[in-house]
């Protein structure tokens, strides 16, 4: 007889069966961890240090830009600095507190020729987290015809 089958004759049934229990309970969570782990949104952390917007082009990833805003079209605006102006996309903030001529902070992803903000901060620190609109309901959701 193998040690396994030893060992089985020993453990009570009732004892197996709880085990058993927890174990697949403990996998369980252990995957429903995971599968919230992967549905969450990204973190983003953007660098404390403006990039000059004539160094857009050369920079990857996440970036932060400091400069007066120069015009402004609804929810998108120019903001320049002393280096070159560039075109800023505010997603779903109205842009309703972006007045011309203000210094503004924006941190985003810089990619087409624009720069789509994630957050704005306005002079007197305020943070605002904007972004892209959100996406529209599924064929036959709810709000579709």
């Amino acid at each position: 007889m193998t040690d396994a089958k030893k060992l089985a004759g020993r453990v009570p049934p009732r004892t197996r069966m709880a085990l058993s229990a927890a174990a697949l309970l403990a996998i369980g969570a252990a995957g429903g961890a995971g599968a919230v782990q992967l549905t969450r949104p990204g973190v983003e952390m953007a660098p404390t240090i403006p990039t000059a917007i004539a160094r857009l082009p050369q920079a990857s990833g996440i970036v932060t830009v400091k400069g007066r805003v120069a015009e402004t079209y609804g929810n998108q605006f120019v903001v320049q600095d002393g280096t070159g102006r560039t075109l800023v996309d505010a997603g779903r903030h109205d842009g309703s507190d972006v007045r011309v001529g203000s210094v503004m902070t924006v941190q985003g992803r810089y990619d087409d020729g624009r720069l789509r903000a994630s957050y704005l901060v306005d002079p007197q620190g305020r943070v605002d987290a904007v972004g892209a609109p959100p996406p529209p309901p599924p064929h036959g959701g709810p709000g579709t015809p």
